[in-house]
């Protein structure tokens, strides 16, 4: 009986009830399209990290020995740990796409995943094992050649296998705006497979490769050396062309000895891995720049940020439809019960115990809220999850990612069914303790009392519409207020995703109008001279710029936990290579003094004034500057300091990039050290299509927004029609109009519109900044709302508003003023 009669009250307050579900749809949705997308792609990198025994640690150093590895292997802290060498290269007949080749004589850690092919085989010396990715874009196959260029020497192979790589699972080739993976490789294949005696025979004839250089990393001379020492000499008086006719009459092993390790990968069960920094120094001698953990590998961090912005969210989000579907029912439910008096009195009356009374009320809820909630599990999980994880599986790596649920869905949708249920009960307990004598009785009505806003000093001149409205706003405080932060919501979020736009543009024009003052960007190879590119320069009135990787603290020999891993952009301070203060004003770099990124300085608590510590990545070598300038930008951070400082450090000038305004289109084509040129707009047009995925994001959160807006508008439209309806039969036998009563409806709904708005509107930039905040520490945009955004948000409130309101007219229309008045007696 009970169960009929809560289907057939549902059926008729279909408006109110499919308000419930649609919130706790959109609740659910909202949490499961984000998190389910995460929950697939975290349970596939556990798999996929396992599986590849991914290091947990790295030291890089400019050479590492086999004594060295014996000694962190020795170490009770470390399971695994392997030497290698890692270059960058360019494809020979791929447009010279970066190809970052790992050459390795064991895979014991961060082994390759097949994906095709046969099983890496370090004693397999004719092949090599090329990633998936960059192997389908160029229609490469298993048994096709594959060749590489490396300083002058060309490495030609067979493809044993086409891979993929848990350090790589986020790549973009450095001359590259956005991935692309027609530019950008990654090659393991067997340290003996390298040709060493041709690339050192190559080194040595450029002067890449001295004799000091040999005899601090290898024991290749010693034997040299020793028979120059009967003799009265020293390593000083090795000539390079003695050198070169020794490399010539060497033997493989001594040849590659000479190509030394410089990684060292580690695992470990220890939870924190940098606090074993101190060991494995000792373990190497102290002969490395730098060791980190996995938080500090680009290929892995970028897309730890992505699911964690992801995640945070999905809980966000969810917090917002959760709290107005609270409001919902408790209008919903007491109006409900309300009108309901006198069936609980009879119900009561008839010996129904008072607990199935209660359980039937709150049975409304845990209905319709758990029917929205499953829906939306499904629906968000299987359907815009898995369009959500199929749209970032073409930016980043990752076998068989699938949108999955694990039991925090379960556990949300238990929390939204017993909120709502929840809500439910408090919204109607107080007249289900009414006696039954006295609820078979019609309510006494309320004492009629001024209401707050009749102390108003303009009370007595406000129209009638006016009075009538404020008096019921302070009668239905609980329905106003849904209203209200209903619309404040809405507002919010659509104003948010408007703003997303603006702030894309914003950052369009930062970096295009005040950070890249150039029209032409040349990236050089990494063999290229100083000389030459100083030539070039001049040739093109350019500047040079040069950009490296780093690790920054505010001690001198700092260990993990007190650095961090940035960028270093060396310019020569001609405002090609702009920089902008926190406030995105101009500024220019002094002589002397470093600019550092205010989110970098933030980290390190430093300030102008202040002096800070850095080594280049590989190197050993630290040097100390003071900080001129905290500046800022919207897709990068690290520190930057003039050409005329950096050359002043024992550190090797190495440019990479020419910045001109003059059109180099085509000079690629003329010398092999440069590897490519973009031009101004390219480069816009790249920023623009890396933003693509944020155009989704934002679409999504338009879509929800409105959605939103028109659900609270109209069931609090809906709530006010019914329980002011006999107020409006009364109006209607006094005369009034369906136009005027629909008017008085109306006026209160854009009165509490404009409230929300004014309300919702400014915590949109809150959102909007807390958003892009969350993509990492790489990113600093500046959230911008502009007046445009505000103004569309504000009339699309207000629209939907007058359009809920006339959904009433013909309900208005057809009251049977005789029916409900007699209700009244």
């Amino acid at each position: 009986m009970l169960l009929r009669k809560m289907f057939r009250e549902m059926s008729h307050n279909k408006g109110q009830f499919l308000s419930i579900f649609l919130l706790a749809f959109l609740a659910l949705s909202m949490f499961s399209i984000m998190k389910s997308s995460n929950i697939g792609a975290y349970e596939e990198i556990d798999k996929f990290h396992g599986e590849t025994n991914l290091a947990d640690g790295w030291l890089y150093g400019e050479g590492f020995t086999t004594d060295n590895l014996e000694k962190v292997r020795s170490l009770e802290e470390v399971k695994d740990a392997q030497l290698r060498m890692q270059i960058t290269a360019s494809s020979v007949e791929q447009n010279q796409a970066q190809i970052e080749v790992i050459l390795e004589d064991e895979n014991i850690v961060t082994k390759p995943y097949i994906m095709e092919g046969e099983e890496f085989n370090t004693k397999n010396l004719d092949s090599i094992w090329l990633s998936e990715r960059f192997a389908r874009a160029w229609n490469l196959a298993i048994g096709d050649s594959f060749a590489f260029s490396y300083h002058g020497v060309t490495v030609t192979k067979k493809i044993a296998g086409l891979i993929a790589s848990p350090e790589y699972e986020y790549m973009c080739a450095d001359k590259d705006m956005e991935i692309d993976y027609k530019n950008i490789a990654y090659v393991y294949m067997p340290y003996q497979a390298f040709p060493a005696k041709e690339y050192i025979t190559h080194i040595v004839e450029t002067g890449d490769l001295t004799v000091t250089d040999v005899l601090k990393h290898s024991k290749a001379l010693d034997t040299l050396v020793s028979k120059l020492e009967e003799k009265g000499l020293s390593a000083q008086d090795i000539t390079q062309e003695m050198l070169l006719e020794y490399v010539k009459n060497m033997d493989d092993g001594k040849l590659q000895s000479m190509m030394p390790y410089t990684q060292m990968m580690i695992t470990t069960d220890q939870s924190d891995v940098l606090s074993l920094e101190s060991k494995l120094a000792n373990a190497v001698e102290d002969n490395y720049a730098v060791f980190i953990d996995r938080s500090s590998v680009a290929g892995l961090k970028v897309f730890a940020d992505e699911l964690n912005q992801h995640e945070q969210f999905s809980y966000v989000f969810a917090l917002i439809f959760i709290l107005i579907a609270i409001l919902v029912i408790m209008t919903s439910m007491n109006r409900m019960v309300e009108r309901q008096r006198t069936q609980i009195g009879t119900l009561n009356a008839m010996g129904m115990k008072q607990w199935k009374v209660v359980v039937h009320y709150m049975s409304y809820s845990l209905f319709i809220s758990a029917l929205g909630a499953i829906t939306g599990l499904f629906i968000g999980t299987y359907w815009w999850g898995q369009a959500l994880a199929d749209l970032f599986a073409t930016m980043y790596t990752l076998p068989d990612w699938k949108a999955r649920f694990d039991v925090s869905f379960y556990v949300m949708a238990l929390i939204v069914v017993l909120v709502c249920t929840a809500s439910s009960y408090f919204s109607c307990r107080k007249l289900l303790k009414v006696k039954p004598a006295e609820a078979l009785r019609p309510a006494a009505p309320k004492m009629g009392k001024r209401c707050v806003f009749e102390h108003l000093p303009f009370w007595n001149r406000l129209g009638f519409s006016s009075q009538y409205n404020l008096r019921d706003i302070s009668r239905a405080k609980l329905r106003a207020f849904m209203g209200v932060f209903g619309t404040a919501a809405g507002m919010m979020i659509l104003t948010c995703g408007l703003a997303s736009s603006t702030t894309i543009g914003n950052a369009s024009d930062w970096v295009f109008n005040k950070l890249q003052n150039y029209d032409y960007e040349c990236q050089f190879s990494d063999d290229i001279s100083v000389a030459e590119a100083d030539a070039y320069a001049n040739r093109y009135d350019g500047e040079l710029v040069m950009a490296g990787s780093i690790e920054v603290s505010t001690k001198e020999h700092a260990i993990s936990n007190e650095k961090k891993t940035t960028s270093l952009i060396v310019t020569e301070g001609k405002g090609l290579f702009g920089l902008t203060d926190v406030k995105e004003n101009v500024v220019n770099l002094s002589e002397g003094s470093i600019a550092i990124s205010s989110k970098l300085a933030k980290t390190l608590g430093v300030s102008v004034g202040d002096t800070v510590y850095w080594h280049i990545y590989t190197e050993n070598e630290w040097y100390q500057s003071k900080i001129g300038v905290i500046n800022r930008s919207p897709s990068s951070s690290g520190i930057t300091m003039l050409r005329s400082d950096f050359e002043k450090t024992d550190a090797d000038y190495k440019p990479t990039m020419l910045y001109t305004n003059e059109n180099i289109t085509g000079i690629e084509s003329s010398s092999d050290s440069i590897v490519t040129i973009h031009n101004k707009e390219e480069m816009k047009n790249a920023f623009m299509e890396s933003m693509s995925i944020m155009y989704v994001l934002v679409a999504v959160f338009v879509a929800f927004a409105v959605v939103l807006t028109v659900v609270v508008l109209y069931n609090f439209g809906n709530l006010s029609f019914h329980e002011r309806i006999q107020e409006f039969a009364t109006l209607k036998v006094l005369g009034f109009k369906t136009s005027q009563i629909r008017y008085l409806l109306t006026l209160q709904n854009l009165w509490l519109s404009v409230i929300g708005i004014i309300l919702g509107a400014p915590f949109a930039k809150v959102i909007l900044q807390y958003m892009f905040d969350s993509n990492g520490d790489s990113f600093d945009y500046e959230a911008v709302v502009a007046s445009s955004d505000y103004f569309i948000g504000t009339v699309t409130v207000l629209l939907i508003s007058v359009i809920v309101s006339f959904f009433f007219s013909k309900k208005i229309r057809k009251l049977d003023m005789v029916e409900i008045l007699k209700g009244m007696e």
